[in-house]
């Protein structure tokens, strides 16, 4: 072997080997700051275990709602039926009883409106209602729309968006509705419904409570019903099977000129008292009725007599 190459290995050895004592040293200056003790050097945490945890104890619920007024805990399907036993009001309140024998006043909107549109209502993963049964009536389960006031008036099985199913709220009778028959008999709803799962004992915070030794407020009148101001009964159309083709022929020939091809309020009617045409999109809402017949008969009396708008002189009048 060469003199060179003994040089290259040899000084390889001794630089390595320098190398690595200088690096020994660097970390025994930096971690034990030179002392043979590391006293430098930070101590080892101790590991200790986990603490018990003192139990929390949970304040009791308290039955009421932010207006600070007493809550009432009901069975939500004795409250449905409530509802639709009182003729299922949409704007006025209606009186029930809760699970304390308490007197209880509710609304459709901040009561009933919740049973078809929470999830989770009626068990643990349970969908609203409104989720298969909404305003996609060609789509919805059962074409119905529980999404909407108006939605549930025009019942189920819809042939179509305009066109009004069968009565699900059984003309105001709990026991002869759809809603009974499918979620207490047949108990068909909710969709995924435990077997075990009994639907007349979920409650729900609903109501308030009435004053204490109030009596139970005499239910509110139901508004007007819209009437003609020209006298007379209904025709023979009321008895007439709907046809929404033909329907539309005869409303643009007779009414579009007044009411719009959509129907909506904002036509002049110089001389009457609202100065505008009522809207016929939506219809008034004291004309409709869930019974087929007699929404058709508040609605033709309009139709077969006409009507003169309140005011002074007004320049459009509704002919018969």
């Amino acid at each position: 072997m060469s003199n060179d190459v003994r040089k290259i290995i040899f000084g390889t050895l001794i630089g390595f080997l320098t190398m690595l004592t200088v690096w020994v040293g660097f970390l025994f200056l930096i971690g034990c700051g030179g002392s043979l003790d590391c006293a430098k050097a930070e101590p080892t945490p101790v590991r200790t275990s986990i603490p018990t945890l003192i139990p929390a104890t949970l304040p009791v619920l308290q039955e009421v709602n932010q207006g600070g007024q007493a809550k009432c805990s009901v069975a939500g399907i004795d409250l449905l039926a409530t509802w639709v036993n009182a003729h299922y009001p949409e704007k006025d309140s209606f009186d029930f009883t809760d699970v304390h024998g308490q007197t209880c006043t509710g609304t459709y909107q901040k009561d009933i409106y919740p049973l078809f549109h929470e999830g989770n209502l009626w068990y643990n993963g349970a969908l609203s209602c409104a989720s298969c049964h909404n305003s996609d009536v060609a789509k919805a389960s059962a074409n119905m729309d529980l999404s909407s006031y108006q939605g549930i008036l025009m019942g189920g099985k819809r042939p179509s968006p305009d066109a009004r199913g069968e009565d699900i709220l059984g003309g105001g009778v709990w026991l002869s509705s759809k809603l009974y028959d499918v979620l207490v008999v047949a108990k068909k709803m909710p969709f995924g419904r435990p077997a075990d799962l009994d639907i007349t004992k979920v409650l729900v915070y609903a109501g308030s409570v009435k004053a204490a030794g109030g009596a139970a407020a005499t239910p509110p009148a139901a508004p007007e019903v819209a009437r003609p101001s020209n006298p007379g009964g209904p025709g023979d159309a009321v008895n007439l099977t709907g046809d929404p083709a033909a329907g539309l022929v005869v409303y643009t020939a007779k009414c579009a000129e007044c009411h719009g091809t959509e129907g909506r309020q904002g036509i002049d009617n110089p001389g009457s008292e609202d100065g505008t045409v009522p809207p016929v999109n939506p219809i008034d809402s004291t004309l409709i009725d869930p019974v087929y017949k007699t929404y058709a008969t508040n609605i033709d009396l309009f139709i077969q007599h006409g009507s003169t708008p309140a005011g002074s002189a007004p320049a459009k009048l509704m002919p018969a």
